[in-house]
């Protein structure tokens, strides 16, 4: 199976999603599957420039950032995990501006 990463780095989002998507299932105690689903659609989003489908990709990298974020045991912890969400919440209200 190829590697969904190498996919992206080709640009090759969509053929990538499935693998992606099968690889960030399993049991996840640390977030770190979370990290790279979150990632993988914020640089989809990023690839698509001032569009629509890139609004809807941020979305879907927000929600696995705010997931993350969610699992902060401190407030410390809390507060650098939301410089993540709030990121993609700028990258969203840029585009939705134009």
């Amino acid at each position: 199976m190829t590697d969904w990463r190498l996919l992206v780095d080709e640009g090759r989002f969509e053929e990538a999603e499935p693998v992606m998507l099968e690889a960030t299932s399993k049991p996840d105690p640390y977030g770190d599957l979370l990290i790279q689903k979150a990632a993988f659609y914020e640089s989809w989003g990023d690839a698509l420039g001032h569009t629509e489908e890139a609004i809807r990709k941020y979305w879907l990298s927000h929600a696995e950032w705010a997931w993350f974020a969610s699992g902060a045991t401190s407030g410390g912890e809390g507060t650098a995990r939301m410089l993540d969400v709030n990121r993609v919440l700028k990258k969203i209200e840029n585009v939705s501006s134009r």
